[in-house]
């Protein structure tokens, strides 16, 4: 006949294999009704990648349409930096070389941000860039202009 010592330990470890019992299979319904409500990171990862690539052929057709006017600003800042040494005293002034010296940058600016692949550069910067190629393509001609 067992002892009572040996009936309280065969009675804890039932308690104990029961309690472990019911903390396996608790979490299991947990962790997966977690699973079908959380959203599949692939498809989040692609929806964020599309939506990153529309973005950056966006800004890249930005960029070529900036180097369209990048051209159109050399050609006017060109008539105007003549039409001002005709008039005056047939030199250029310190303006017309700073406008012609802020055409390089607008069209090197204008070139990266329109030839660097997409997983290049990340669309912050590639829009940086053509903001800044706007600018400086558009403040050419006003610094020659205001030379005159």
């Amino acid at each position: 006949m067992p002892t009572e010592t040996e009936t309280e330990t065969e009675t804890e470890t039932e308690t104990e294999t029961e309690t472990e019992t019911e903390t396996e299979t608790e979490p299991q319904p947990a962790r997966a009704r977690a699973d079908s409500t959380a959203p599949d990171s692939s498809t989040e990862s692609s929806a964020t990648d599309s939506a990153t690539n529309a973005n950056a052929g966006a800004l890249r057709v930005m960029a070529a349409v900036g180097l369209l006017l990048f051209l159109g600003a050399c050609f006017l800042s060109v008539l105007l930096a003549y039409l001002d040494a005709y008039q005056s005293d047939q030199r250029a002034g310190p303006l017309v070389d700073a406008g012609m010296k802020v055409l390089i940058p607008a069209g090197l600016t204008g070139v990266i941000a329109a030839v660097v692949p997409r997983d290049g550069m990340p669309n912050t910067v590639r829009g940086t860039l053509v903001t800044l190629q706007y600018v400086l393509t558009f403040l050419a001609p006003v610094l020659v202009a205001a030379d005159g």
